[in-house]
């Protein structure tokens, strides 16, 4: 079970989470999977909108310009144990925490917006 604490684990258990539960609507009701697919496709097109619209608006405040180095020389870096992988500057952890929620707001208005008009 610890192999559940990475990130990458995680993402790929709830990948297979999803296709299990898709794979159960469309045996239970296959008519509806078009629609659901349909609909997860909006969520996501809104998703990456809000997150462009975050790049577009804040070029200079993205997240990643707040770390102690630039994270794509090295994107497979570990930090040692109980230390981050990327640090944050020193100094910039509110300006750091305050882009961090910015973007999550942003896209989550934009996912909120597209969710409700369906």
């Amino acid at each position: 079970m610890k192999f559940l604490c990475n990130p990458r684990y995680l993402l790929a258990l709830f990948i297979l989470c999803g296709i299990v539960l898709l794979s159960a609507l469309l045996f239970f009701s296959p008519a509806q999977g078009p629609v659901v697919a349909y609909k997860l496709a909006l969520v996501v097109v809104a998703a990456i909108a809000g997150m462009v619209f975050d790049f577009l608006a804040f070029p200079y405040a993205l997240p990643s310009s707040y770390l102690d180095k630039d994270w794509r020389e090295d994107p497979e870096a570990t930090g040692e144990d109980g230390q981050p992988d990327f640090p944050i500057a020193t100094g910039y952890h509110g300006p750091f925490c305050a882009a961090l929620t910015r973007r999550a707001v942003i896209i989550a208005a934009f996912v909120i917006a597209v969710a409700l008009g369906l």
